[in-house]
């Protein structure tokens, strides 16, 4: 064999060995953090200073190659200036589908009373935010209501073409039951408070029982994205995004 063949083949060999050693370059790397838009801004109110605060973010990525991931929030509690940027993973193309749907719930945590302020899209999505005193103790107490233990919620048209909305979740007592269903209606935002009766003295056994409980949405829906927050017994909240079209 030629020698400068059989050279060129042990160089072509090593390189190909060093080739096959090196791990591949793994796919997130190759991806840029970006920060993304958002079209809908929703801030629930009547939290107090015991509560687990939410907003919700809702709008489109620009397309399939941007993948949704935590956001970026900055509290100062001394403005009462709260910033969120929603911020995505830009992946290299080809990038088939535009405008990937998606709503993200920011769980922001308990707040001092105060009214905040609540940004996006650097500075221009603003809406404002009350924090009431917790009535009983001033501190991080147990809620004004015992709400019941909810799992999800759904929204659908009933048979009249009217908006429902599905409460679902769990009794683990067999006093459980429900006392009322407070609707509370601002702009698009449809706040359900599930109260339970108040059973204390009552002597409870333990269950594990299912439940669904139908609730008629408010005929004055705004057309376009709206938002259901639904307490639960939990401390947290429900909280889902639908839209109304304009022929409702």
């Amino acid at each position: 064999m030629n020698s400068k063949i059989a050279s060129f083949i042990a160089c072509a060999t090593l390189i190909s060995s060093i080739a096959q050693a090196k791990p591949s370059q793994p796919r997130h790397a190759l991806a840029e953090l970006v920060s993304v838009d958002v079209v809908d801004l929703f801030v629930p109110n009547g939290f107090d200073s015991n509560d687990e605060i939410v907003v919700v973010l809702d709008g489109y990525l620009p397309n399939s190659c941007y993948r949704l991931t935590r956001p970026e929030i900055e509290i100062d509690q001394a403005t009462r200036v709260i910033k969120i940027a929603q911020m995505a993973r830009r992946f290299p193309g080809p990038c088939i589908v535009p405008l990937v749907p998606f709503t993200n719930i920011i769980h922001i945590g308990a707040l001092d009373s105060g009214t905040y302020q609540i940004s996006t899209n650097k500075g221009m999505l603003l809406k404002n935010l009350n924090v009431e005193l917790d009535a009983g103790t001033g501190t991080y107490g147990p809620d004004d209501f015992l709400y019941a233990p909810v799992d999800s919620i759904s929204v659908s048209k009933a048979s009249d073409g009217k908006f429902e909305a599905k409460i679902n979740g769990r009794f683990t007592n067999d006093c459980m039951q429900f006392e009322d269903v407070r609707v509370l209606h601002k702009g698009r935002i449809i706040e359900l408070l599930p109260i339970l009766k108040d059973s204390r003295g009552l002597a409870c056994q333990p269950i594990e029982e299912t439940f669904t409980r139908s609730v008629r949405l408010p005929d004055e829906l705004l057309v376009g994205r709206n938002l259901i927050h639904v307490r639960s017994l939990n401390g947290s909240s429900i909280n889902t995004v639908f839209s109304v079209p304009s022929s409702n």
